[in-house]
C-alpha cells in the first residue's frame, strides 16, 4: 500500500503509528524546553524594562515642571490702609519676575554692512575671548564670503554663535555670546581683511562693530512695601461716524487712516458701500479695528485703535463720498482756512450744524458779518459743540468741540453761499486714547498700556480701576515660602514615586517554607537598574557650594530613609527659607558655565545634575535603549534559533512517520501471509483420513 510522505496510516497494519510518532517528537521537543524558558525570560525583562522607562519617563516630567522659578518665587499682595470706602476688587494686581526684565542675557555684536561679493583673504584670523577665558583663534582656510566667516567661527566653537543679517546697508555678521551674564562679554581682535571686525569697548580704537544687545544678569524683584495709586486708565480710542442710510454709496473720494506713529493707510474697498468700507479697513494694516453698529433706523462705522495709549490716536482722512469719515485725533472738526476779517452775507447763504442726529439751523442775519459772529451764533444754538476760533499764522479757523451731550457725537457743518467754505464734518470720539497714569512711592508713572512693566524692577503691574484721594494702597514683594515648601515637597514625592516603582521591579522575597525556593521581580538581578539607583542618590546627595550655609539637601531637611526613599523635614525647610531664601534656589538650579576651552565654572545645582542623569538614561543610547535593545536582540537569536529546531524536528517527524508507515506495511503483509498458510495449512489432508 503507497503512502504520502510523513502521512500516518492508522488502518494499515497492527501499530498505533500516531500514538508511537507522537510520543517519539515529544521526546525530541524537549531540545526546545531551554530555548523556551530564555525567550519568555527575554520578554519579561523587556516588559519590565519599558515599565521601568514609563516611571523614569513620568519622574523627568515632574522634574520638567520644577524650574528656576519654583526654587525662588516670589509673591504679591495688595492692601488698602485709607478711610474711603472699600473697592469689591483690587485696582490692580501684580505679577512678580515674570517679565524679560529679570532674565539672563548674553551679548550680541554686529558688524558694518557688507557687499555679498565681499571676499576675505585665505591665512587672515581673529581671535574670540569671552570674558576671562582664553581667546579662540579662527583662521580662515581659503579665501571666503561673509558666510564663509560665519561657518569658520562657528565651526571653531569659539563660545559665540554667529549669524548674518542683511538689510539696506548690506550684510552684517552679528556673535552672540553662547553664555549670558554680564561676566560673558565678548572681544574680538582681527587682522588684515578681517581687521574690521575687531571689537574691544575698552580700547581707544574706533570700531565699526556695535553691540546690538547689552549681557545682563539674573535678578529679581526686590522684596519691599510700595505705595501706589491710580489716578487714569489706559484706554485706546474710539470713534464713530454719523448714521448712514441703507444702500449709501462712497462713489467719490479717498480714504486714509494713520494711527499714532504707524505710516498712513490708504482703504480700497472691494465695494462702494459702509460694509465695504470696514471690511477693507480690517484687512488693512491701518491700526484701527472696524465694525458697523445700527441704532435701528442708520448704520455708523465704529473704528477702535488696536493700541492703547496717547500716542496711538487715530486720524482719518477723508475726500469726496469719504468726507463724512474724517476724523482728527483732538476730537475736533477745524474748518478750512479764512482770511482774517472775512466777511459773509447771510442773505446769500445758510449755515446748518448737525450734532449726532441733531439739526440745527445757525441763526445768522445781515450782511458783514465776520468769523467772530458765526462763532457766537453757533455757542448761542447751545446745539451740542462749542465753537472758537484759532489762527495758524496766515489765516483763521473755526473749531467745535463737541460737549456736552453731543461729546462723543459726530459733527457735520453744512454751509452754502458766502458759508461755503466752512463746510466739514467729523467723526465722533466715543473714547480718547490716553495712558495709564499712577504714582508708585510719590513717582509719577504713565503707560500706554494698563499693564505697566519695569516702573518697579520684576514686577508687571495689572491696572484694572482707579483710586481715589481717600484709598492708600500698598504692594508687597515677599518671597514665597508656601510656594518653596510646595516645589520641595513635589521634588520628594516625585523621586519617592521612581524609588517605589524600582523597588517593586527589582524586589526579591524569600521563601516561606524551608527547601522551597523565593520569588524574585523580572529586574531583580539587573546592574543596569542598580546603577540608575546608584547615580541618581550620589547626585541627591552632592554638595553645591555658594549657598551661605545652604550646600546639601540635608541643610534644608530632606535626606534618605532606611527604605532609599526620601523625608522632608518641613520644619527645617522653614526655617532655611527663612533665613537664607537665595540659597535654596542656589541649591537647586544653579548652573556651571562652560567655558571656551571645555573647562567648567561653577557648580550645576542638584535639580540641574538630576534632569541631566533622567535625560541621559532615558536618550537614545542610554542605559534602558541599550539594555533594551540588547534583549530584543538576544531574543532575535533565540527566535531564529527556535526556527530551525523547529524545521529538524518536523523533517524528522515525517522520517518517523514514513518509517512506521513501511513497517505497519510489512507487519499488515506478514499477517496476511500468516493467515494464508495457515489457512493452507489447515486445508490439509490429515493423516489417516
Amino acid at each position: 500500500m503507497a503512502t504520502s510522505t510523513g502521512t500516518i496510516s492508522t488502518s494499515a497494519g497492527p501499530l498505533d503509528v500516531a500514538t508511537l510518532v507522537s510520543k517519539l517528537m515529544g521526546a525530541e521537543a524537549k531540545v526546545l524546553d531551554p530555548l523556551t524558558s530564555q525567550a519568555s525570560s527575554y520578554n519579561s525583562l523587556i516588559s519590565a524594562y519599558g515599565n521601568l522607562k514609563n516611571s523614569v519617563s513620568t519622574y523627568q516630567n515632574a522634574l520638567k515642571a520644577l524650574t528656576a522659578a519654583s526654587f525662588a518665587a516670589q509673591k504679591s499682595s495688595v492692601s488698602n490702609s485709607g478711610t474711603g470706602t472699600p473697592l469689591t476688587t483690587d485696582p490692580f494686581t501684580a505679577d512678580v519676575n515674570t517679565d524679560d526684565s529679570t532674565k539672563v542675557l548674553a551679548q550680541k555684536i554686529q558688524s558694518a554692512g557688507y557687499p555679498s561679493s565681499q571676499q576675505f583673504t585665505a591665512g587672515d584670523s581673529v581671535a574670540i575671548k569671552i570674558g576671562t577665558n582664553p581667546p579662540t583663534f579662527v583662521t580662515l582656510q581659503a579665501n571666503a564670503t561673509l558666510a564663509g566667516v560665519r561657518d569658520a567661527i562657528n565651526a571653531a566653537k569659539a563660545g559665540v554663535t554667529a549669524s548674518i543679517v542683511t538689510d539696506g546697508t548690506g550684510d552684517h555678521l552679528v556673535m552672540e555670546s553662547n553664555t549670558a551674564g554680564t561676566a560673558n562679554t565678548i572681544k574680538v581682535q582681527a587682522n588684515n581683511s578681517l581687521a574690521d571686525l575687531a571689537y574691544d569697548p575698552s580700547s581707544s580704537n574706533p570700531s565699526t562693530v556695535t553691540q546690538i544687545q547689552a549681557p545682563r544678569d539674573a535678578t529679581a524683584a526686590a522684596s519691599g512695601t510700595y505705595s501706589v495709586s491710580v489716578s487714569q486708565l489706559a484706554q485706546a480710542q474710539k470713534i464713530t461716524s454719523t448714521g448712514f442710510a441703507a444702500g449709501y454709496s462712497f462713489d467719490t473720494g479717498i480714504l486714509a487712516i494713520k494711527t499714532g506713529t504707524g505710516s498712513t493707510a490708504i482703504i480700497k474697498p472691494a465695494t462702494n458701500t459702509l460694509a465695504g468700507v470696514r471690511d477693507a479697513i480690517n484687512a488693512s494694516d491701518a491700526g484701527v479695528s472696524a465694525t458697523i453698529v445700527s441704532d435701528g433706523t442708520a448704520a455708523h462705522l465704529v473704528l477702535t485703535a488696536k493700541d492703547s495709549g496717547s500716542a496711538n490716536s487715530i486720524r482719518v482722512t477723508g475726500t469726496g463720498s469719504y468726507s463724512a469719515l474724517t476724523f482728527d485725533p483732538s476730537g475736533q472738526y477745524s474748518s478750512a482756512g479764512v482770511a482774517t476779517g472775512q466777511t459773509y452775507d447771510a442773505g446769500t447763504g445758510t449755515l446748518t450744524l448737525k450734532v449726532g442726529n441733531t439739526t440745527t439751523n445757525i441763526a445768522l442775519s445781515g450782511t458783514g458779518k465776520i468769523l467772530k459772529d458765526v462763532r457766537d451764533a453757533i455757542n448761542n444754538a447751545t446745539a451740542g459743540v462749542t465753537a472758537s476760533i484759532t489762527n495758524d499764522g496766515t489765516q483763521d479757523h473755526l473749531v467745535l468741540t463737541p460737549s456736552g451731550t453731543g461729546a462723543t457725537s459726530p459733527v457735520s457743518l453744512t454751509g452754502t453761499g458766502d458759508f461755503a467754505n466752512l463746510s466739514g464734518s467729523t467723526m465722533g470720539q466715543l473714547q480718547a486714547a490716553q495712558d495709564a497714569k499712577l504714582s508708585i512711592d510719590g513717582t509719577l508713572v504713565t503707560s500706554p498700556s494698563n499693564t505697566v512693566k519695569d516702573a518697579i524692577s520684576g514686577v508687571t503691574l495689572n491696572l484694572t480701576k482707579v483710586t481715589t484721594a481717600a484709598d492708600n494702597f500698598s504692594l508687597t514683594i515677599s518671597n514665597d515660602t508656601t510656594g518653596v515648601t510646595s516645589t520641595a515637597t513635589t521634588f520628594v514625592s516625585a523621586y519617592n514615586a521612581l524609588a517605589k516603582s524600582i523597588t517593586d521591579l527589582t524586589k526579591q522575597t524569600p521563601a516561606t517554607t524551608l527547601g522551597q525556593a523565593g520569588t524574585s521581580s523580572p529586574l531583580a538581578s539587573e546592574s543596569s537598574v542598580q546603577s540608575i539607583l546608584t547615580q541618581l542618590r550620589s547626585a541627591l546627595l552632592g554638595n553645591v557650594p555658594g549657598g551661605s550655609g545652604i550646600s546639601s539637601l540635608t541643610d534644608i531637611g530632606i535626606g534618605f530613609q532606611k527604605d532609599g526613599t526620601l523625608a522632608l523635614d518641613a520644619t527645617k525647610l522653614s526655617t532655611a527659607t527663612t533665613k537664607n531664601f537665595a540659597g535654596i534656589a542656589n541649591l537647586f538650579t544653579s548652573t556651571a558655565t562652560t567655558n571656551a576651552d571645555g573647562t567648567t565654572t561653577g557648580t550645576n545645582g542638584i535639580l540641574t545634575n538630576v534632569q541631566k542623569l533622567v535625560d541621559g538614561f532615558l536618550a537614545d543610547g542610554g542605559i534602558i535603549d541599550t539594555k533594551t535593545k540588547g534583549l530584543k536582540a538576544s531574543l532575535k537569536i533565540n527566535t531564529d534559533r527556535q526556527t530551525v529546531i523547529n524545521t529538524r524536528l518536523t523533517s524528522l517527524q515525517d522520517q518517523y512517520t514514513n518509517q512506521f508507515n513501511a513497517l505497519n506495511l510489512t507487519l499488515a503483509s506478514m499477517a496476511a501471509t500468516q493467515s494464508y498458510l495457515t489457512q493452507q495449512l489447515a486445508n490439509l489432508p490429515k493423516a489417516g483420513s
